[in-house]
């Protein structure tokens, strides 16, 4: 495996990014469309409901971000991929570019939902931990899942079916994180919740860098 490949890959996909930047503004405004009407809705956002909004913004904008890791290459590309690049290089660069993306994602709805309501987020340290092992356990799942439907061009549909399911552990764990660092609940067991976030991490991508290359070369 070699680093340098990986990162050629990352700035490859920076590049298609920059150059077509759909992705990045059909996030923000599916936020902000999301962020406004439910405020216009009830007026105001409430703590709880601040963090499940939260939560279920970033999921549904990270599905629609990086369902195009894979679907948006063709079979030629993957040939010459094939080629190039070791497996393991080619899905770590799809992973580590879409961490980098779930992280912008992260960022942009907390600066929308501060914008329209007041930002209940108390513990800054806590909150910060839990949204990046949140956001690696979202992007191991969501890469994944873009790898398998790139494969069968079945594009965002195998996405949300598989997705969403894989992805409850996580978003029950970072829910229950973030009410922590707002002060909604006490719970000495915050650390235990943080350590169980990064070992289903750990496992998830495991499994993604054990199966990707016998899926890929299938």
């Amino acid at each position: 495996m070699n680093i340098s490949n990986i990162y050629t890959l990352i700035k490859k996909e920076f590049d298609l990014e920059f150059r077509q930047s759909y992705a990045l503004w059909g996030v923000l405004l599916f936020a902000a469309c999301t962020v406004f009407i439910v405020f216009k809705a009830f007026n105001t956002l409430g703590a709880f409901q601040w963090n499940v909004l939260l939560w279920i913004i970033v999921i549904f904008s990270g599905i629609n971000a990086v369902a195009k890791s894979f679907v948006q290459e063709n079979k030629e590309t993957y040939l010459h991929y094939y080629t190039l690049f070791d497996p393991l290089e080619l899905i770590l660069a799809k992973l580590l570019y879409n961490f980098i993306f779930m992280l912008v994602i992260i960022g942009l709805v907390i600066i929308l939902l501060t914008v329209f309501t007041i930002n209940p987020i108390s513990d800054w340290s806590l909150f910060l931990k839990g949204a990046t092992l949140g956001a690696l356990g979202l992007s191991c799942v969501f890469t994944f899942i873009a790898a398998l439907s790139g494969i069968d061009r079945s594009g965002t549909t195998i996405m949300s079916v598989m997705a969403l399911p894989l992805v409850l552990p996580i978003i029950l764990l970072l829910i229950k994180i973030t009410a922590v660092s707002m002060q909604l609940m006490v719970d000495t067991s915050v650390t235990g919740d943080l350590m169980i976030l990064g070992a289903i991490d750990l496992m998830i991508c495991g499994l993604m860098l054990l199966l990707f290359p016998i899926i890929w070369r299938s």
